[in-house]
């Protein structure tokens, strides 16, 4: 038996029979399995009896799910995604049958069909003044924009105008020519300098990195809210990002998952068998 098998087209309700089933052609039983997965016992049956009212949040159930079946040799990944896409339509029918049916006695005694049209003409009214207000009021503000601009311009070219001075020839041009010399060789540097600080705009970064010891692991780890890894990571599991303003790391397992941040550890992000969620916030050059 595979991953695949759950689907067999008997709709919702496969995912823990598969589970159970396949648990027990092994010889394992909920004790032993806790042991190895660090899922508590509770979880585990939850799962096979798919008991919603049992199971954490959807994010660190999916998380126990995959690591339950790829501890049992079942596609993991696939399960996780079946019990996802499931959830929504489950919710989606449980309200449609819980929307009260009308009766007669809903239906008005009146028809207010005449009421409707005299209050659409109403507002229909209403909301025709208000747009000519409007125009009105921006109309006015360009104007006075228009008008201080232009005070602003002529005033200006009043104080730019001033009495043009005569100068007598220089009677040593090539004395002129080595300024201009020195004035290059000064733009080029200014040059050099500007190219310089273009280099330094490139953004720092800070690294982080995660790893998965004594047992597997679900993660998914977003880098500057960005998803950069979502996988099952086993033991050894050792990876580092480049971030800008954060790190988040979602585990199901957090006894599991260690936390490194720019060379200095955070230590675990829990328990075993727990789920857990944290941000890391990085400070690039500090």
């Amino acid at each position: 038996m595979n991953g695949g098998e759950y689907d067999n087209g008997q709709g919702a309700g496969q995912i823990g029979p598969i589970l159970e089933k396949r648990r027990l052609e092994k010889g394992l039983s909920l004790k032993e399995v806790e042991q190895a997965t660090k899922i508590r016992t509770r979880y585990l049956e939850g799962l096979e009896r798919e008991d919603p009212t049992v199971l954490p949040d959807p994010v660190y159930a999916r998380g126990f799910l995959k690591t339950y079946a790829n501890f049992l040799g079942l596609d993991g990944e696939s399960l996780s995604r079946e019990l996802r896409d499931r959830r929504a339509p489950r919710r989606e029918r449980q309200l449609s049958h819980e929307v009260p049916g009308t009766s007669d006695f809903d239906q008005p005694l009146i028809t207010p069909g005449g009421v409707d049209g005299a209050e659409r003409r109403r507002i229909s009214g209403a909301t025709v003044l208000t747009i000519a207000l409007a125009v009105l009021v921006l109309a006015a503000v360009i104007g006075a924009l228009y008008y201080v601009g232009s005070r602003s311009v002529g005033s200006g070219a009043n104080d730019s105008e001033e009495p043009a001075v005569e100068r007598e020839p220089d009677p040593a041009p090539s004395q002129k020519e080595e300024p201009a010399a020195e004035m290059t060789t000064g733009g080029g540097a200014s040059d050099g300098a500007g190219k310089a600080d273009d280099g330094d705009d490139a953004p720092e970064t800070a690294p982080v990195t995660v790893r998965v010891a004594g047992a597997p692991a679900g993660l998914t780890i977003s880098v500057d809210g960005a998803v950069a890894l979502d996988q099952f990571a086993q033991p050894g599991f050792s990876q580092t990002f480049e971030a800008q303003n954060s790190v988040t790391v979602s585990t199901a397992n957090a006894g599991a998952v260690e936390v490194e941040v720019d060379g200095q550890s955070v230590g675990r992000l829990g328990r075993y068998g727990q789920g857990a969620t944290r941000e890391f916030p990085v400070q690039p050059g500090g």
